[in-house]
């Protein structure tokens, strides 16, 4: 389960082996309500001291820490990593309903032996196959674990169903979105480029009228349309990198407030739409040109 809290990783490295032999502790950010973490002003590589009750007895004014000083064992640990978020809770010492934003300090358990002498404390992460029936093996596991004292089985599937369900409306919808603005600007692209060379019609028909042949008056409006496609690539390059990419990582960060933002566009996808760009602006430019071809020299002119 250490080794799986590298996906949740925010500041830090997680090495088992180096936790254990250097006696270092993983930690949980708070998560404010846009979506930035903190843990105390802490970073790695700082130190933090835990107290925590002696085993022996628990009393409340000891789990409130009002009681003595020897009631109580105190340790400095070095922080290895800070995470968004622990992969399980304890519940026995702290009500995580009335504490939302509860600290988690976590250790491997030869750690919480050495230090804190306690023992018989585990934790089992089981995924089930793909395809497998879950209420059965959750059913199976209950039974197997039946007569083992203070065990409790949890049984995330659903939830994890159910925000993969919501986690796929939600790319449904913004995917929906995005092709909608692209058809829209497609058809914005084709106009404005018809309308920018037809614009010209009475400076192409002089050109033409002065000589310059079909296949000259197209390589011209071909290094027109390309010219057009780069500097557009150029502002969509800078917009994205600079504007758009900031943009959907607070919304994702700090609105929908995801643990990973991972809203970077592939370099193929986003190459494709360049190159997708140029010919676009090349096919917008050369069907108005076509057009003039086969019109008169002097009724271009004249218009």
């Amino acid at each position: 389960m250490i080794e799986q809290l590298r996906d949740y990783v925010l500041e830090g490295e997680i090495s088992p082996e180096t936790i254990k032999s250097e006696n270092q502790v993983i930690v949980t950010a708070n998560m404010d309500g846009q979506g930035n973490y903190y843990f105390y002003g802490k970073k790695p590589g700082d130190t933090i001291t835990l107290r925590v009750p002696k085993p022996e007895a628990y009393t409340d004014d000891l789990l409130k820490f009002q009681s003595k000083e020897e009631n109580y064992i105190e340790k400095e640990f070095v922080i290895a990593a800070i995470v968004s978020r622990p992969l399980a809770q304890e519940q026995d010492f702290l009500n995580t309903e009335v504490w939302e934003n509860a600290q988690s300090i976590i250790m491997t358990n030869e750690q919480m032996k050495e230090n804190f002498g306690i023992t018989n404390y585990s934790f089992i992460h089981a995924s089930p196959a793909e395809g497998a029936e879950t209420a059965s093996v959750s059913n199976q596991l209950l039974q197997t674990i039946r007569d083992v004292p203070k065990a409790v089985l949890q049984d995330y599937t659903s939830a994890i169903e159910t925000q993969r369900n919501y986690l796929n409306q939600q790319q449904i919808f913004f995917s929906s979105i995005a092709v909608i603005l692209l058809i829209i600007s497609l058809f914005h692209i084709m106009n404005s480029m018809n309308h920018t060379i037809l614009a010209r019609r009475k400076e192409y028909g002089i050109m033409r009228a002065m000589g310059i042949t079909d296949s000259g008056f197209y390589k011209m409006i071909l290094q027109t349309g390309i010219l057009y496609g780069l500097l557009a690539d150029a502002l969509i390059f800078v917009c994205y990198h600079y504007i758009f990419r900031r943009v959907m990582d607070y919304y994702m960060a700090h609105v929908v407030q995801f643990l990973h933002v991972t809203s970077t566009v592939p370099n193929m996808v986003l190459a494709g739409i360049m190159v997708l760009n140029v010919v676009l602006a090349i096919v917008a430019v050369m069907i108005p040109a076509r057009k003039m071809i086969r019109e008169n020299i002097i009724s271009e002119i004249r218009r």
